[in-house]
């Protein structure tokens, strides 16, 4: 493959960890991406400070899986999230030990969103899943994914367990530099093992997008196909994505997501793993993070 203008390296993974079942699929298929790239891992659990503002209030109430209520304390939820910091530090260092990278892990405190946008400055993409928990048990539906998703950082977000080695590879490309570093990570991550890579293309210029593609994946010995998409049309994105079944949708950037709307609407009609390299929706700056206290 030809080496694309402003290639796009990917040595350093963060994984936001919660120990949710979405969290922990982020970390699986963090794990696989970080052996297919020789890649290091890093994991990074946030205490929610808003959890502790809640935990400080005299009315503050925990509620067990059983829908039993009882009272909590700031002491008691520091204590708490102490202990889950300790059990995703393990689960974290048995994934790595398996996909055989290396690691590092640590506890910050803070906003959840700011935190991760604090330290993804550090990393080349953040792993995530699309929702939470909270010890309330009530799951976050994406507000996390949704800030990041917003900003201009390289984002990996996860729905369900997944193995690389099970996906079918989905990437759009349009002959933008952006496109050919997303074309170069999908065949880097098909030599690893995917079933084959789906070049998702403008039906408006499909012949000499294909032909140029070829020529960029020539002699890699991988099985592409290629489908052409309508820009004009809203659903044309998603309705590609559910025809192809399971795969890893790899985009270069927002360029098909033109809002937060139009993010949330994909997130909602396909539940596959998203792997969407640089810019935010529109070049809109992120403000600068508040600062997370470790």
């Amino acid at each position: 493959m030809s080496e694309p203008a402003t290639p796009f390296a990917i040595r350093r993974i963060l994984v936001a960890l919660d120990a949710s079942p979405y969290s922990l699929a982020a970390l699986e298929m963090a794990a696989n991406l970080a052996a297919t790239l020789e890649a290091e891992l890093a994991g990074l659990f946030v205490e929610d400070v808003d959890l502790l503002r809640m935990a400080d209030a005299p009315w503050a109430r925990e509620i067990a899986y059983q829908g039993e209520a009882s009272p909590t304390s700031r002491t008691v939820m520091e204590r708490k999230l102490r202990a889950q910091s300790d059990q995703i530090r393990s689960i974290l260092a048995e994934a790595a030990e398996r996909a055989q990278v290396r690691w590092s892990f640590r506890t910050v405190r803070g906003e959840v969103a700011s935190a991760l946008l604090a330290a993804a400055s550090q990393h080349d993409i953040v792993a995530m899943g699309r929702l939470g928990w909270s010890f309330a048990r009530r799951p976050r539906i994406g507000s996390t994914a949704l800030e990041l998703a917003a900003s201009s950082i390289p984002l990996l977000l996860i729905s369900q367990r997944a193995a690389l080695q099970n996906l079918f590879l989905l990437v759009y490309y349009d002959s933008s530099a952006a496109a050919r570093n997303a074309l170069e990570v999908a065949a880097k991550v098909a030599k690893s093992g995917a079933k084959a890579i789906t070049v998702l293309v403008a039906a408006s210029d499909f012949e000499n997008r294909v032909s140029e593609i070829r020529r960029l994946l020539h002699g890699q010995g991988l099985e592409v196909r290629f489908k052409p998409i309508d820009l004009d049309e809203e659903m044309s994105l998603s309705r590609a994505v559910k025809e192809e079944g399971a795969v890893l949708l790899v985009l270069a950037g927002r360029q098909l997501l033109k809002d937060r709307d139009a993010f949330e609407a994909l997130l909602r009609q396909v539940e596959v793993p998203l792997l969407v390299l640089g810019d935010g929706f529109g070049g809109r700056e992120v403000e600068p993070p508040r600062r997370a206290v470790g």
